[in-house]
Order: C-alpha cells, then sequence, then structure tokens
C-alpha cells in the first residue's frame, strides 16, 4: 500500500458518489435559507456604509460563515446519501450560521459571543457528521484529524471569549487557518474525499449559492423601486436586473460547463489541489464579489435620480471586475487557455470600470445603464 493510500481508506461502496448526477436534497435548500438571510444582512450592511473599513469587515467576516457552508455542504455531498442522519445534522447547524448572522447584524464588537457560539456549534455537528461516517465504515481517518479539525479549533473560537477585542479576531484567524493547513496534510485523505465526491452536486449546490446574491442583488433592486417608484428608479431597476442576468448567464452557461470538464479532468489526474481551490476557496470570492454588487444596486435604485457617491461607484466596479477576476481565477487553475481567460478579464474589468468612471456625475440610473451595455458587450465577445 502507497503512502497516499496508508493515511486512510475508504470502505468501498457506502459512501462513493463519484459521478453520481443528483439533485440538492430538500433539507439543503432549507439550511441555504440561513444564508439567505446573511447574504441579506450582508448586503444591508454595505448598502448604507460602503466605507473601506465596512467593506473589509464584511469580507473577513463572512470567510468564516461561508467556510462552514462548504464544509456541510463536500460532507453532505459525501454521506448525504448513505445516511439519513446526514439530513437531520444538517438542519441541526442551522442555528450555527443564523447565530452569526445575527452578530454581524447587531455589530460584532458587541456580538462576538454569538458569531462564537454559532462557530462552535458548526464544528461540534461537523464532528458528529464525521464521526457517523466513520462508525458506519465509510471512511476511517486517524482519530486526531476529525478531533483536531472540529474540536480542535472549537476550542480556539471558545478561547477567545477570554480575549479583549481586537486580539480574539486573531484567535478566530488562527482556528480557520488550521483548518485549511489541515486540508493540506494527510494527502491520503484528500484523495479519498476528492475521489469519492459527486462533482456535479458540488456545482449545483455553489451554483444555488450564486443564485441566492444574484437573488439579492435582484430583490433590491425591485424592494429600491418599489420605494422610490419614479422614470428615474425604474430605469435603474430594469438596468440592474439586465446587470444581474449578464452576470448570471455567465456563471451559468460559460462557468459551470468549464468548471464541470476542469473538475474531472483534475480528478481523473489526482490534481487533488486544483479540486479543492476550485470547489471551496475561489467561489468565496465570487459570491463576495456579486454582494458588493447587490448593495451597489440597491443604493443606485433607491437614489436613482443622483449620482452614485465615491464609495458606492468603486463598490459596484470593484464588484464586478472581482466577480471576472474570481472566474479568472477558477479557469486558469483548472488549465483553461490562458489568452482567452485573461481577455474576458481585462474585458470585465475595464468595460465596467470605464462605465463607473465616465458617468461621474450623472444620474445613478445612467450609470447602471453604462455598466450593463458594458457587461453586453462582454457577452457577446464571449460567445465569439
Amino acid at each position: 500500500m502507497s503512502s497516499m493510500e496508508s493515511d486512510s481508506h475508504l470502505a468501498a461502496a457506502p459512501g462513493s458518489n463519484a459521478g453520481e448526477r443528483r439533485p440538492a436534497d430538500w433539507y439543503e435548500l432549507f439550511f441555504d435559507l440561513v444564508f439567505v438571510v446573511a447574504i441579506a444582512v450582508s448586503a444591508h450592511v454595505l448598502e448604507h456604509d460602503p466605507s473601506l473599513g465596512t467593506v473589509a469587515g464584511f469580507v473577513l467576516l463572512f470567510f468564516p460563515l461561508w467556510w462552514a457552508w462548504v464544509n456541510l455542504m463536500i460532507t453532505n455531498n459525501l454521506y448525504g446519501r448513505c445516511y439519513a442522519a446526514m439530513g437531520v445534522l444538517v438542519v441541526v447547524a442551522m442555528p450555527g450560521p443564523a447565530a452569526m448572522a445575527v452578530a454581524v447584524a447587531g455589530g460584532i464588537a458587541d456580538n462576538a459571543w454569538l458569531y462564537v457560539l454559532g462557530a462552535i456549534w458548526i464544528r461540534i455537528v461537523l464532528l458528529v457528521m464525521w464521526m457517523t461516517a466513520t462508525a458506519h465504515g465509510a471512511i476511517r481517518v486517524p482519530l486526531w484529524r476529525s478531533l483536531g479539525y472540529n474540536l480542535g479549533t472549537a476550542a480556539l473560537w471558545l478561547a477567545s471569549l477570554a480575549v479583549p477585542a481586537p486580539y480574539r479576531y486573531w484567535f478566530w484567524t488562527v482556528a480557520v487557518l488550521a483548518e485549511m493547513l489541515l486540508l493540506v496534510l494527510r494527502s491520503g485523505f484528500a484523495y479519498e474525499v476528492y475521489e469519492q465526491v459527486s462533482i456535479p452536486h458540488l456545482l449545483e449546490r455553489i451554483g444555488l449559492f450564486v443564485v441566492i446574491v444574484i437573488g439579492e442583488a435582484v430583490y433590491l433592486a425591485v424592494t429600491g423601486l418599489i420605494q422610490h417608484p419614479n422614470p428615474g428608479g425604474a430605469a435603474a431597476g430594469l438596468s440592474g436586473f439586465v446587470v444581474c442576468a449578464f452576470l448570471a448567464r455567465a456563471f451559468f452557461r460559460w462557468g459551470v460547463p468549464t468548471a464541470a470538464a476542469g473538475l474531472g479532468d483534475a480528478r481523473r489526474s489526482q490534481s487533488y489541489g486544483v479540486m479543492r481551490d476550485v470547489v471551496m476557496y475561489f467561489p468565496f470570492f465570487v459570491v463576495t464579489a456579486l454582494t458588493f454588487v447587490a448593495a451597489a444596486l440597491g443604493t443606485a435604485v433607491a437614489d436613482a435620480q443622483v449620482p452614485l457617491d465615491v464609495a458606492a461607484r468603486a463598490l459596484l466596479a470593484v464588484g464586478i471586475g472581482g466577480y471576472y477576476l474570481a472566474n479568472a481565477l477558477i479557469a486558469l487553475r483548472l488549465g483553461r487557455r490562458w489568452r482567452r481567460v485573461l481577455l474576458v478579464l481585462a474585458l470585465g474589468i475595464m468595460l465596467p470600470g470605464a462605465a463607473c468612471l465616465l458617468s461621474v456625475g450623472m444620474p445613478a440610473w445612467s450609470t447602471l445603464a453604462l455598466v450593463a451595455v458594458a457587461l453586453a458587450a462582454i457577452d457577446g465577445s464571449n460567445a465569439c
């Protein structure tokens, strides 16, 4: 047995999902409702205060939420169809991210304890999920791995409550980084996990998360128009809808098929680091960028007759540019042709950025209209 195989060993039948095309289960969709709230809270905060400090705080506080979601998603991908207890545990995990979202909405300085308890709750549920799979013989891994990845990092989160801000945030950072490091160590474990996951299910789940964020952008555009029913608001709302449509089309028409083929190639070549990055890390930047766009759209529709301020304009440009950058990183990591990828990336950064810059002093609805035209041009170049 090779060293890769000696770290852990998968019992063949029960946990194998490789190549399985299965839809998301009802309880996964139910679980995602918590993240609908988390995205809504985040977009609301950014819409009302798009300053650099608030944006940075959102990114730092949202990553642990994303990290919880993607860990639960992968664990359920592996074992959800095999053991009924997994579905129950996914639902049981819901109070964790809910508590973290509430803490962000209420202000992390005063509600750090709630954020921490949510993070601990998620890790306890994850530990039970992995121990359930181990007990059924689906996977045999060293006990230290499951305990370290979940219970050990939960202890760091708990210990942070005894430390004043801002030092407690370093505990949170170390806890998440420790989990990320454990994914790199002990390649045999990674071998088994990435050999067994259902790639179609992974992409469907990530795609549904992207829909949540785009849906929040549409929601903010519609509610903004309801509050300000005037011609400018109508133009902004329509332009915002077009922006959302082109971003969604780019992801589902071009991004998902590319990722599906690339992940299949990565698995066949045993490039498990590629699979990890494309599934667990890069989609975070896609979702974050779309949240920026959602917040900027909400601001533009609510005050469509006046120019966007510098912060909101920057949020819109950075959001769209960041969205194309994240997708470019995914494509390059999967080995796509770099010339084509870099061309689309350059257009995705420059054209929306130019639209935001050239519309300085113009009503917000005109900025969104120019951005929509820019995205239409990018889409046309992508179709060629």
